[in-house]
């Protein structure tokens, strides 16, 4: 009774000739075994007597087709799992009559006695005679043109028969091994590191007979491959990777900067205009990041030259973006730590004035402004007087700088593997401490209305106001962390099968439930400040109004009247009831104290949260425990920002280059010292300067100018549609196709509207700071250099200079803007394919090769 065996292939049927390709006598004892091991891995289907000479039944059952024996179907899909690789093609040109006489390149497996399977009893007999024919037919088959076949359109395919009845001994186990093994190799060789020659048959006849290898040098052999060429990282679960970018969306920063858009923007009226430049603008292109890195699995660096060879210079810039960004925000989580170092003394030095050395009397200074500023900038910063003085880097700061490193590089030590459980903790304890804020000072009810009536203000004649909108389309670029790279280094290793559109909308309606909690806590605390300020405002002005009475400086007539019940409204009525002339008298001598006024001086600089909050939570029954809440709820977020900013640094180098990639810990270590070392400038006297320039003045034209080259590189230069269609294929659902439009036509004329509107901001307005003026104790307007405005100039040029200098290394090539049709975006380096991808790589392997 003949065995079956089934074969694949896309060509036509037709029979196959044996003559020409099988010079093998099978013996009846060997088909059990060879039938066991093997049918479930040989490539083609034959029908065979139990006793069969193949190449004398060739000779005289030949027919005149070029295949004689057996029937070609059409392919059928496999599901495989497991990392599996395509093999590389040669050029019909380049491939010498010799090479196409090669064996076709197959795993050698080697098994131990003690791992094979039971065999027959008829099997055993026949053992030694195996051995006897393997060696002498594979010889045989080395000295003549056996191994080829010849399809019906000329191209030829070669089989190694002795490598079949080789495989047939071999264990599943065993099988198992081999493909681990090999797996290492093909990733090392999809990186260009190794450089895979097939073996000749001849090679393949003098190494048919199996060796035993113990598993010791196996493991051994394994584990100096997996050091040599580490495998490509994913990450152990999605939860990490979400909690991952939810970590990167939550700065401290843009939280603040969005509250103080809502005060001075038209409250509900900014966030009409947010939402829609979310759903319109930045999702879209959250996804599109998201997308590119899952797909290509690659560095930034690398990822935008293989998708268009004229924006490969946008990886460059956004490294050194992202790197002078964290550069300057870990300076944030020092000011936080030199804070907590003091939250454990009896009184914290920021609720009352420093005495005088060898003195009882308080330092003046500190007298004629409040303790809160006077620490801030005297103490904290040793803030100078302008940008332009300079001075040594303040030894208490550099320390906290150096420990805020510390940190990150102790997070950092086990790279994505251990970074989700310090994320867990990082993220989840900010938002609780937030909770319980927003839970507290609602139930304080002092002055927290006036804040949170700004929750039900919508001015309808803002909508047309196109300055709003071109803000609320900055914040949402800045809010979701486009165009600094991380979001790509991140989904770069999350499995190319996973829903990143799904993710992308997540990450929007999580930042908009981050922005509904912290918004009512952030006026319902500006509002309870606002409303002790002016309190204290209208008392101090009494009483001094008392005293110029008194002294005769002010008439009798402007006395003020008894502030009992409510100090604000009843102490604003008497003043606005006077005349004017004695009204203006009284203005003369002391402030104005107006609680609208004293609220609308919130503003989005670190300044204000060290300020501000210290004074209203001094201000709260049990102040060190809120005290330590704050500052820890601080540090969290800011920590959770700055690792995120360092992971796209240190996995766009590694992925980049294969020692860093084998040294992560020496990495992570050299980019934080680095780093530090360049941070020394921000922590010098006029440092705060610097990092106001950086931070409100520079970042957001580099920023635009990456998104928008994202957009043209995947809209126009791959083609929007080509990609959506990759990513359909991939994920085996349908996406949006709003999104070619919106990636093609909307995001490429948004985001030059908005670049267009900062460059002329930065032009015709003049560019200002708050300054510490040592002379008066206060805060003054100060106008930066033109120096300063140079330096950014400057700085955002040499940024910037990678992406034309690939422009004209392009155009000077003649190299076509939009890539050819043919020319797909490859999986990354080291990538585990997927399962279509994996059935559609063994199917491929089979093919003959021309």
């Amino acid at each position: 009774m003949p065995h079956q065996l089934s074969f694949q292939s896309p060509h036509a049927s037709g029979p196959l000739c044996p003559s020409k390709c099988l010079s093998l006598s099978l013996r009846v004892g060997l088909w059990p075994s060879f039938l066991a091991d093997s049918s479930a891995r040989l490539p083609f289907s034959l029908s065979l007597p139990k006793t069969l000479d193949l190449q004398a039944w060739g000779n005289k059952n030949c027919t005149p087709y070029p295949l004689c024996c057996g029937t070609f179907e059409k392919p059928t899909k496999v599901k495989v799992s497991g990392p599996q690789r395509t093999r590389p093609k040669v050029a019909p040109d380049m491939r010498s009559s010799k090479e196409s006489e090669d064996a076709f390149f197959l795993a050698k497996s080697r098994a131990s006695a003690s791992d094979r399977p039971e065999e027959s009893s008829l099997v055993k007999t026949s053992g030694s005679s195996l051995d006897k024919n393997v060696s002498i037919e594979t010889t045989k088959l080395s000295e003549m043109d056996s191994n080829l076949l010849v399809w019906e359109d000329g191209t030829l395919a070669t089989w190694s028969t002795s490598a079949w009845i080789a495989q047939a001994q071999v264990s599943e186990s065993r099988v198992a091994k081999a493909q681990a093994w090999e797996t290492l190799a093909l990733e090392a060789q999809a990186r260009g590191a190794l450089q895979f020659n097939k073996p000749s048959t001849t090679e393949y006849s003098m190494e048919t007979t199996p060796k035993q290898e113990s598993p010791i040098e196996l493991n051994k052999t394994s584990k100096e491959n997996s050091n040599v060429f580490p495998p490509w990282l994913l990450w152990s679960s999605k939860a990490e990777y979400i909690l991952a970018l939810m970590g990167y969306l939550v700065m401290p920063s843009g939280l603040l900067r969005f509250v103080t858009c809502w005060v001075h923007k038209g409250s509900w009226s900014f966030f009409i205009a947010y939402l829609l430049m979310l759903f319109g603008l930045g999702i879209p292109l959250l996804f599109l990041e998201m997308a590119v890195g899952q797909r290509a699995q690659q560095s930034s660096i690398d990822l935008w030259k293989t998708l268009s060879p004229w924006f490969g210079g946008l990886g460059y810039s956004m490294v050194m973006v992202c790197l002078i960004t964290n550069t300057y925000l870990n300076v944030f989580n020092s000011w936080i730590l030199f804070y907590m170092s003091h939250i454990f003394h009896f009184v914290v030095p920021w609720d009352r004035c420093p005495l005088q050395k060898n003195s009882s009397d308080f330092d003046p200074e500190c007298e004629q402004a409040t303790s809160y500023t006077y620490f801030w900038y005297r103490q904290t910063l040793k803030a100078s007087d302008s940008i332009e003085d300079g001075g040594q880097p303040s030894f208490n700061l550099a320390m906290f700088l150096f420990l805020a490193w510390c940190l990150i590089c102790v997070f950092m030590v086990n790279g994505i593997k251990s970074l989700g459980k310090v994320l867990c903790v990082l993220l989840q304890v900010p938002y609780f401490i937030i909770i319980c804020f927003l839970v507290r000072t609602l139930s304080m009810g002092n002055g927290i209305g006036y804040g949170l009536n700004y929750l039900l203000i919508l001015e309808v004649a803002r909508i047309s106001d196109l300055t709003m909108w071109c803000q609320a389309g900055i914040q949402v670029l800045f809010d979701i962390g486009l165009g600094f790279g991380p979001v790509i280094s991140l989904s770069s290793h999350m499995s190319d099968f996973n829903n990143c559109l799904k993710d992308a909308f997540l990450m929007g309606l999580f930042k908009i439930v981050t922005l509904l909690i912290t918004t009512p806590f952030f006026l319902s605390i500006l509002g309870f400040w606002a409303t002790i300020t002016t309190h204290h405002c209208c008392k101090k002005n009494t009483n001094k109004l008392l005293m110029l009475i008194a002294q005769g400086i002010l008439p009798p007539e402007v006395e003020p009247p008894d502030l009992n019940d409510d100090p604000i409204s009843i102490y604003n009525s008497w003043l606005n009831s006077l005349p004017p002339p004695l009204r203006s008298a009284v203005l003369s001598m002391v402030p104005e104290c107006n609680i609208q006024k004293q609220f609308m001086r919130i503003e989005d600089s670190p300044r204000f949260l060290f300020l501000i909050f210290t004074e209203v939570i001094s201000l709260l029954p049990g102040s060190a425990f809120w005290t330590v809440l704050f500052f820890l709820a601080l540090l969290g977020l800011g920590l959770c920002t700055n690792l995120m900013y360092m992971l796209g640094n240190i996995l766009t180098l590694q992925d980049t280059f294969p020692f860093c990639r084998r040294q992560p810990r020496l990495l992570t270590v050299g980019v934080s010292m680095t780093t530090f070392l360049c941070g020394l400038i921000f922590i010098q006297p006029s440092g705060i300067y610097y990092f106001s320039l950086l931070s409100e003045y520079w970042v957001a034209v580099p920023i635009i100018t990456i998104i928008l080259c994202e957009t043209l590189a995947v809209a126009w230069a791959y083609g929007a549609k080509r990609f959506l269609a990759d990513m359909m294929a991939l994920l085996s659902r349908p996406i949006f196709p709003g999104c070619s439009w919106l990636w093609r036509y909307v995001s490429p004329v948004v985001l030059l509207g908005l670049l267009l509107f900062i460059c002329i901001y930065l032009v015709q307005g003049p560019l200002v700071y708050m300054a510490w003026d040592s002379s008066t104790s206060k805060e003054v307007v100060r106008y930066f250099p033109m120096w300063s405005l140079m330096l950014i100039a400057g700085l955002s040029a040499v940024v910037l200079m990678p992406i034309p200098a690939y422009f004209a290394y392009c155009l000077n090539l003649g190299i076509p803007f939009r890539s050819a049709p043919s020319c797909k975006l490859p999986l990354g380096s080291g990538q585990l394919l997927t399962t279509k991808e994996a059935s559609k790589d063994i199917l491929q392997g089979y093919k003959p090769e021309s």
